[in-house]
């Protein structure tokens, strides 16, 4: 999803003169590699305190914030050494409070799993160089310390339904990613994939906004059952992407260290 977004946005000529020669997906590599050799200090102004406190930024930072780092100027900045948001971001996090309302995600998570097969993909799935494998880690190691049971394995098999289901989903979504969606669509003969390119999470709101001649086929087929009219893709318009808020670099963009 990331991959399909950022080859996007370099095709904007607003962000070519910030980009490095391996593009989005090298700025990223880059910010990884930079923060294994050697952490970064960064001064950002605490609101707590209302003094300045200095983060000190490793690559389960960047990793653990790369979600919210997906908007390429956000990305660019960071890759060029403009740490001041990334660090303030990672503040917050490492001060904010765990509670009990956060005690209903391992309480699931530890229950639900996953099976052995599916497992080895997480810890071997080459995303994990920008995204870590701190999401899932904690809940793998600390599964015997929860107290709901967990649900075996042929709960977490697929099994084939003939139930008719329409999928939409955006090719962008970073929740749910679509190849999830079109893995599972394999156990479901009587369904079809709508995959809206550009899309995110939650796409019926922005399909009956952009494209409402694919949300009447959708509409049509919850009256009647009628698959027929209903795409296999659509898409949403092109957005503008922001550009990093300082000037673009007059030689070829270079890491800032």
């Amino acid at each position: 999803a990331v991959q399909r977004m950022w080859w996007e946005a370099e095709q904007d000529p607003r962000l070519k003169a910030y980009l490095p020669s391996g593009g989005l997906m090298g700025a990223a590599r880059e910010i990884v590699h930079r923060l294994t050799r050697a952490p970064v200090s960064v001064p950002v102004a605490d609101d707590t305190t209302g003094g300045i406190t200095t983060v000190t930024l490793g690559p389960e930072d960047f990793q653990r914030q790369f979600a919210q780092l997906l908007a390429p100027a956000e990305l660019l900045s960071v890759y060029h050494g403009h740490y001041e948001r990334l660090a303030k971001a990672v503040l917050d996090v490492r001060r904010a409070p765990r509670t009990e309302a956060n005690l209903i995600r391992p309480l699931i998570d530890t229950s639900l799993g996953v099976t052995s097969r599916r497992e080895y993909l997480l810890r071997a799935d080459p995303a994990t160089e920008f995204l870590g494998h701190w999401n899932f880690d904690a809940d793998l190691a600390t599964t015997d310390i929860w107290p709901t049971a967990d649900v075996g394995d042929e709960f977490r098999t697929e099994v084939v339904s003939r139930i008719p289901v329409v999928f939409v989903q955006g090719d962008w979504d970073t929740s749910t990613p679509v190849e999830n969606t079109l893995h599972i669509a394999a156990f479901f003969p009587n369904s079809r994939v709508v995959t809206v390119e550009r899309g995110w999470h939650g796409m019926l709101g922005p399909v009956a906004r952009n494209v409402p001649d694919v949300m009447a086929a959708l509409l049509e087929y919850l009256q009647t059952g009628n698959m027929d009219n209903v795409p296999a893709r659509t898409a949403m318009p092109k957005p503008t992407f922001d550009v990093p808020d300082f000037p673009a670099p007059l030689s070829p963009a270079r890491p800032q260290r």
